[in-house]
């Protein structure tokens, strides 16, 4: 028997798919950031960039309509009904119809999902707006990943428990603990990389990781949220998707003059130049914007919110592997710089193994930590009930028997 195993699920390629985006996208973002540069202020920059979000998110709308037509078909060549008005069905699940009659609950939750959106992707906004001083060049984005992921981690754990009321079991505790291992150990690693480097100011640094630390819980709870809706809702990930785009765009319509006429009506919108450098980045962000976004929302819907922890691990290695390049190709090679890659290569391997038996996908055959594993309990289920038919077939044989007899 091995020690470990490896479930295979079809619905992986959602995550394998984003981690190929996140890693590329990322990588040409740390090497090449001028490319990414629409307006000449930082907080200009990502405010531009917070639209850009949604409208990414609004794209989703062209789903719902491929969803919306196809279903229609399938309505009326399967079931010959006549042709519906605006209101029409919108999903099957599990072979069960549905409206879009949804609850007052769903409409509430929905509106939090917009509000928790909107102010996570403000995060970088609110933090260049309030510190002119800082840029994107002297503040340590990589340390800020590095705490606010692991923080987001943790808090999809806990926030589970709460509201999803998931059960922890062995595999699950020992997850937990690898993670808060990882985190423990990366910390002061990335703040000594922090005070030895001349580029980054480390005020600033510990700023910025102090305003968009709400990041970290905030996005757990949107998630655990959208789960909410997923399983008491009946509604699919490309729905959500576009209403929380319409959402935001109200809260943008809205909040966007109130910016302009208290912070920015004696500031200089300055842009870039170059108009087809601008036009290509806005393709480019908004595009792979909406399929991290869908593809984030997918591994929600199929697996859980806690499963976007093996998501989002992908920002810290990313991180880890665009500082070990720099290293090598611009820094004379130094023992401590060689000591504290080889420390987060291996803090983040932790971090995805624990993430990875806590969804289960990695399963360890010891200690009883395979016990209360999904897959584990169905094959004990299985057994259980073949069992209880072969005592029914032995009942009945038995039963049969002793009336040829009286006979």
């Amino acid at each position: 028997m091995s020690f470990i195993t490896f479930n295979y699920n079809k619905n992986l390629k959602y995550a394998i798919a984003y981690w190929t985006l996140e890693i590329i996208i990322r990588i040409f973002m740390y090497f090449y950031w001028d490319f990414f540069q629409i307006a000449v202020k930082d907080s200009i920059n990502e405010y531009i960039y917070l639209i850009l979000l949604d409208i990414s998110d609004l794209f989703a709308g062209f789903l719902v309509i491929y969803i919306q037509c196809t279903l229609k078909q399938k309505s009326v060549s399967e079931n010959n009904l006549e042709r519906r008005s605006t209101v029409s069905k919108i999903e099957f699940i599990s072979g069960k119809e549905k409206t879009f009659h949804k609850s007052k609950s769903f409409i509430y939750k929905m509106i939090l999902i917009c509000i928790l959106d909107y102010v996570n992707r403000a995060a970088f906004f609110i933090f260049y707006q309030t510190n002119k001083e800082a840029n994107h060049d002297n503040v340590s984005h990589k340390v800020q990943k590095d705490i606010i992921i692991h923080l987001d981690i943790l808090a999809r754990y806990i926030l589970s428990i709460i509201f999803l009321k998931t059960k922890v079991f062995k595999h699950h505790k020992l997850s937990i603990i690898l993670i808060t291992i990882g985190f423990i150990i990366l910390i002061p690693i990335d703040i000594l990389t922090v005070q030895n480097s001349n580029r980054i100011n480390a005020k600033l640094t510990y700023v910025y990781i102090g305003v968009v630390f709400y990041r970290g819980i905030f996005f757990p709870f949107e998630d655990t949220i959208v789960k909410q809706v997923y399983s008491n809702e009946y509604i699919l990930p490309e729905y959500v998707m576009f209403l929380r785009g319409l959402g935001q765009l109200i809260l943008i319509i809205f909040i966007t003059p109130i910016l302009y006429f208290f912070l920015w009506s004696n500031e200089s919108f300055d842009f870039v130049d170059n108009i087809a450098h601008i036009i290509i980045t806005i393709i480019i962000y908004t595009f792979s914007s909406f399929i991290k976004a869908y593809l984030l929302l997918k591994i929600i819907y199929y697996f859980s919110s806690q499963s976007v922890s093996f998501l989002i691990i992908s920002e810290s290695l990313t991180g880890s592997i665009s500082s070990i390049i720099k290293f090598f190709s611009f820094f004379k090679k130094r023992q401590l710089a060689i000591i504290t890659f080889v420390i987060e290569i291996i803090v983040i391997l932790i971090t995805t193994f624990g993430t990875l038996v806590y969804d289960e996908i990695i399963v360890i055959k010891k200690w009883g930590l395979d016990i209360n594993v999904a897959r584990e309990i169905a094959s004990r289920a299985k057994i259980e009930t073949d069992s209880i038919s072969v005592i029914d077939d032995n009942i009945s044989e038995n039963e049969e028997e002793e009336e040829d007899k009286e006979e």
